[in-house]
C-alpha cells in the first residue's frame, strides 16, 4: 500500500519505450498478451497491458505486433509532447527483446518468412525511416515491461520496480 511512483524534475524529457509479449499465454484460446511501457526521465508514466485480438504463429510475430501498437502509441505520445512543447527531436527508442522482430523491421527481405503477418502491422517500417522510432535489442533480464505480467522471482521483481520508479513512500 505505501509503494508508488516517484515524480522528480528532470532536465532531459526523453521518451523511451519497452515492449513485450507473453506468447500464448491464455490456454484457451492461445492469443498472446501485448505490454509496454513508456518513460520521461527515470519513472514510468504510461503503460499498457492488452490480449492481442490475433492468435499470432510465432514469438517473433506477436513481438512484432506489440512492437505496432507500441509504435503507434510512441507517435501518438510524440505529437502529444509537441504540443506541449516537449518536441522529441531524436528517434524514440522502443526497447525489444527480441532479435528476430527487429530483423523484420529492418529487413523486408524476410518476406517469405513473414507474409503472414497483416500488413497493417509493416507501418512500424515507415517510422523508423521517418526517424520517429528506432527499435533496440534489451537482453531479457532488463525488459521493464515483464512487471506488469509475468511472475517475477523477488529479485528481478525488486529490480523491475526501481526501473520504473517505484518506491516505498515510507522511506521518503
Amino acid at each position: 500500500m505505501s509503494f508508488g511512483l516517484f515524480y522528480s524534475k528532470a532536465e532531459d524529457y526523453k521518451l523511451v519505450g519497452y515492449s513485450d509479449i507473453d506468447w500464448c499465454r491464455d490456454i484457451d484460446d492461445r492469443k498472446s498478451t501485448s505490454r509496454y511501457v513508456f518513460f520521461m526521465g527515470d519513472t514510468a508514466f504510461t503503460w499498457l497491458l492488452k490480449k492481442q485480438t490475433i492468435v499470432t504463429l510465432s514469438t517473433c510475430e506477436a513481438e512484432y505486433v506489440a512492437a505496432s501498437w507500441c509504435v503507434c502509441h510512441a507517435i501518438w505520445l510524440r505529437n502529444l509532447l509537441s504540443k506541449m512543447k516537449l518536441k522529441q527531436l531524436a528517434a524514440t527508442v522502443i526497447q525489444v527483446d527480441n532479435k528476430s522482430t527487429i530483423e523484420l523491421e529492418k529487413n523486408p527481405v524476410n518476406h517469405e518468412r513473414s507474409k503472414h503477418i497483416d500488413v497493417r502491422f509493416h507501418f512500424i517500417r515507415d517510422h523508423v525511416k521517418e526517424g520517429n522510432v528506432e527499435l533496440v535489442h534489451v537482453a531479457s533480464r532488463d525488459q521493464v515491461a515483464d512487471i506488469f505480467t509475468k511472475p517475477l522471482p523477488k529479485v528481478l521483481l525488486d529490480k523491475c520496480k526501481k526501473m520504473i520508479g517505484m518506491m516505498d513512500g515510507r522511506s521518503i
